[in-house]
């Protein structure tokens, strides 16, 4: 029996290495957080707005992604990464300010 094993190409590549990059630049602001519990400089309208936009497009992604049969996993990463740490700032700006 065959198996096939997928070759990423150029634009996928793009993709994973585009989407990996924004995953991992909301970490250090989380680790941040984290550290010193100083939220004084985040902005609600901005935090909840970006938690909220990141959440909805996520479920718009995964919904397009289940009608085409098609998964677009560097997308899910990103989104993923990024719900999870900006529902901890939100989470860390209600409970540390």
């Amino acid at each position: 029996m065959k198996t096939a094993i997928k070759k990423l190409d150029f634009f996928e590549s793009l993709g994973w290495f585009g989407n990996i990059i924004l995953s991992i630049g909301v970490i250090p602001q989380v680790v941040q957080t984290y550290k010193t519990h100083d939220v004084s400089s985040f902005n609600w309208s901005f935090l909840l707005m970006w938690s909220f936009g990141v959440f909805f497009t996520f479920i718009y992604i995964v919904n397009g992604d289940l009608k085409s049969g098609k998964r677009q996993y560097p997308l899910w990463l990103n989104y993923l990464v990024n719900i999870i740490a900006t529902f901890y700032l939100c989470y860390a700006k209600l409970f540390y300010a």
